[in-house]
């Protein structure tokens, strides 16, 4: 188990769980992406079919995982769990979803057609790279 990531329940929710156990894996196998810990950062990310949510906060050098939406996050994403679990294992560049693949404009056709809803995509771009990168197993 990884000292960055503390999951802030006691009985973590199914989707607080995977994603803490995947942000664990990241910076273990990429001990490099543990710079992208170092700013404040709180987001939102709800699997729509499953009607569960979790928030996740960067900063000083940690993850906090907790079950549910927490305060204000800076940028949320919904949808339904398949497409969650498949944002992972798209290829990125320069931190987003690599739209010269085909899995990347896959990934963009979903949110062009609502099917993905990131909320902050604008505003809080190096934020969301930031969760990208993070998330990545590439």
């Amino acid at each position: 188990m990884s000292d960055n990531v503390t999951y802030m329940n006691s009985d973590p929710n199914g989707l607080a769980a995977m994603l803490g156990g995947l942000i664990e894996a990241n910076l273990q196998a990429h001990p490099e992406r543990a710079r992208l810990l170092d700013r404040p950062a709180t987001f939102a990310i709800t699997a729509t079919d499953a009607d569960v949510s979790v928030t996740i906060h960067l900063g000083d050098g940690a993850v906090k995982v907790a079950n549910g939406v927490r305060g204000h996050p800076h940028v949320s994403v919904r949808g339904s769990s398949e497409d969650l679990i498949g944002l992972s294992s798209v290829p990125l560049r320069m931190g987003q979803p690599d739209v010269m693949s085909k899995e990347g404009r896959a990934v963009l056709g979903k949110i062009l057609k609502g099917q993905v809803k990131v909320r902050g995509v604008v505003m809080q771009s190096g934020r969301l790279r930031r969760l990208n990168e993070l998330l990545s197993v590439m």
